[in-house]
C-alpha cells in the first residue's frame, strides 16, 4: 500500500493536505473515481474511516477487488444512496464536482453531512493550458468558476471560493537556525503575484469554518519531474485531450438529442391535434359504416338469390343444350325421311311414265280389237293381255308396298314430330309431313284409278273380242 502511495502523485492529492485540519478523526466522504490514491492519503493524514462514491460501477468493483484496508468502503453513486446516510459524515470532499449533475450532487451531500459538516468541491479549470500535473477527466459536465459557485451557494450558507495553482521554486534554508525560521515568500517573479489556478474549490458549510486562506504544499520533486512521470503526463495529456474531445461530443449529442425531444414533442402535439381534428370524421365514418351494414346485408342476400337463378339459369341452358341436341338428332332423322320419300316419289313418278307408257299400250290394243282382231292377233293379245295381266298384279303388289312404306313412314314421321322440343320446329314438320302425305296420297289414288280403268278397258276389249276367260284383277 505504501509504495503505490508514494508513487501515486496527483493534483487531487492537495487537497488531502488542505482538509487535514477538518478531516482528521472524522468521518470523511469521497466523491470520485474509486481508483484514486486521496482516499488512501485522508487515512494518512488522520481520518477515521473514508466512504468512496463513484458513478461508475466498474471502477467500484475494481477498488472493491483491490482493497486491502477496513477503514474505506465503497459504493455506487446511485439515486436514493445518501438518503440512507443522512447526517452520517463530517467532511465531504468531491475531486471533480462535474462528476455528475452537479446541481442533485449537492443536495444530496448536503443531507449527508452533518449540521457542522464541512464539503470541499473541486472542478477543473476549463482555461488551463499546461498543467504541472495532469488532471485524471472524471467529469462528465465541466465547470467553471461560476457555476460551481451557483451550485453550492445554493445549498451551503457558507461558501468560500479558492484556486489551486501550481507552485515552482526553490528553498534557500539555513541549515542551523536558532530557533524555528519564519518563512518568507518571494513571488517578484511572477506576473500578477501567482500563477493561473488549475482547480476552483469550494469550501462549504452551514456554519462558519477555520481554513487557511493561503496554504502551500510541497511535492516530491522526482514524483513530478522524473521522466516516468513525464512519460505518465503526457499519457495523462493525451488521455485528458480525448475526455474533453468526448465531452464535447456528448454535449453535441446531448443537444442534438434535445432538439430531437424537442421535434419529437412537436410532431407529437400536432399527431394529437390530428386526431382530435379527426375525430369527428371518425365518428361519421363509424356512423356511416353502421348504416351501411343493414344495405350490405340486404346486398348480401341480393347476391345470394342472383347465385341461386344463376344456377338455375344454368341449369335451364344446360337442358335447353339437351333439347337442341335432340332437336338436331330429329331433324337429322327428319332429313334422312324427306330423302327417302324423295326417293319413293322419284320411283313413283318412274312407275307413273311406265303406266302411261301401258296405257298408250293398251289403246293400241284397244283400236286392234276394234278393228277385228285377226286369230293370230287375238293370240298375240291374249298373250300381250295375261303379259299385261301379270304385270299389272306386279304392280298393285308394289302399289301395296308402297301404301304400306307410306303408312310407316308417317308413323314415324307423326313420332318425330311429337318428339321435337318447341312449337316453331313441330309447326314445320307437320307442315311438311302433311304436304308429303297429301301429294302421296293423290298419286297413289290416281295410280289405283288408272289401275282400275286399265283393268275395266282389258274386261271390255276382252268381252268384244269374244274371249272365254275373264281377267283377274
Amino acid at each position: 500500500m505504501s509504495s503505490a502511495i508514494e508513487s501515486a502523485i496527483e493534483p487531487a492529492i492537495v487537497l488531502a493536505a488542505y482538509a487535514e485540519p477538518v478531516a482528521s478523526g472524522r468521518r470523511v466522504l469521497f466523491v470520485g473515481p474509486a481508483i484514486s490514491a486521496l482516499p488512501a492519503r485522508l487515512l494518512e493524514r488522520g481520518a477515521r474511516l473514508v466512504h468512496v462514491c463513484d458513478p461508475n460501477p466498474a471502477r467500484v468493483a475494481e477498488a472493491t477487488a483491490k482493497n486491502r484496508s477496513s477503514n474505506v468502503s465503497f459504493s455506487a453513486l446511485a439515486d436514493g444512496h445518501f438518503a440512507l446516510r443522512e447526517g452520517a459524515f463530517d467532511v465531504c470532499i468531491v475531486e471533480d464536482a462535474g462528476i455528475s449533475d452537479p446541481v442533485a450532487l449537492v443536495k444530496k451531500i448536503r443531507k449527508a453531512l452533518t449540521p457542522r459538516g464541512v464539503a470541499l468541491l473541486a472542478s477543473a479549470n476549463p482555461e488551463t493550458q499546461a498543467p504541472l500535473l495532469p488532471h485524471r477527466p472524471s467529469g462528465v459536465i465541466a465547470l467553471d468558476y461560476y457555476a460551481l459557485y451557483d451550485a453550492v451557494k445554493a445549498e451551503f450558507e457558507h461558501v468560500r471560493m479558492l484556486g489551486q495553482a501550481p507552485f515552482v521554486g526553490y528553498v534557500i534554508a539555513d541549515f542551523a537556525p536558532e530557533g524555528t525560521p519564519e518563512p518568507s515568500l518571494d513571488t517578484a517573479f511572477l506576473p500578477g503575484g501567482a500563477e493561473e489556478p488549475e482547480l476552483f474549490i469550494a469550501v462549504a458549510s452551514q456554519q462558519p469554518v477555520d481554513l487557511e486562506a493561503f496554504t502551500v504544499v510541497q511535492l516530491p520533486y522526482r514524483s513530478v519531474v522524473s521522466g516516468g512521470a513525464a512519460a505518465d503526463t503526457e499519457a495523462l495529456k493525451r488521455a485528458r485531450g480525448e475526455g474533453q474531445a468526448l465531452q464535447r461530443k456528448l454535449s453535441e449529442v446531448e443537444a442534438e438529442l434535445a432538439g430531437d425531444k424537442k421535434a419529437f414533442a412537436a410532431l407529437r402535439a400536432k399527431l394529437s391535434e390530428a386526431e382530435a381534428a379527426h375525430a369527428p370524421r371518425d365518428a361519421k365514418l363509424r356512423e356511416a359504416e353502421a348504416a351501411l351494414a343493414p344495405r350490405d346485408a340486404k346486398l348480401r342476400e341480393i347476391e345470394a338469390a342472383l347465385a341461386g337463378r344463376d344456377a338455375k339459369l344454368r341449369e335451364a341452358e344446360a337442358a335447353v343444350a339437351g333439347r337442341d341436341a335432340k332437336l338436331r338428332e330429329a331433324e337429322t332423322k327428319v332429313f334422312a325421311r324427306d330423302a327417302e320419300l324423295a326417293a319413293l316419289r322419284q320411283e313413283l313418278e318412274n312407275k307413273n311414265q311406265q303406266l302411261k307408257q301401258q296405257e298408250a299400250s293398251l289403246a293400241q290394243l284397244n283400236e286392234k280389237l276394234r278393228q277385228g282382231p285377226s286369230a293370230e292377233e287375238a293370240a298375240t293379245a291374249a298373250a300381250e293381255l295375261e303379259g299385261l295381266e301379270r304385270a299389272l298384279a306386279e304392280r298393285g303388289e308394289h302399289v301395296r308396298k308402297l301404301e304400306r312404306e307410306l303408312r310407316e313412314a308417317e308413323r314415324i314421321g307423326k313420332e318425330l314430330v311429337r318428339q321435337l322440343p318447341g312449337t316453331s320446329p313441330e309447326g314445320a314438320a307437320e307442315t311438311r309431313y302433311k304436304a308429303s302425305e297429301a301429294e302421296l296420297s293423290q298419286k297413289l289414288a290416281k295410280s289405283q284409278a288408272d289401275l282400275i280403268a286399265t283393268r275395266w278397258a282389258l274386261e271390255a276389249a276382252v268381252r268384244r273380242g269374244g274371249g272365254s276367260e275373264t281377267p283377274e284383277a
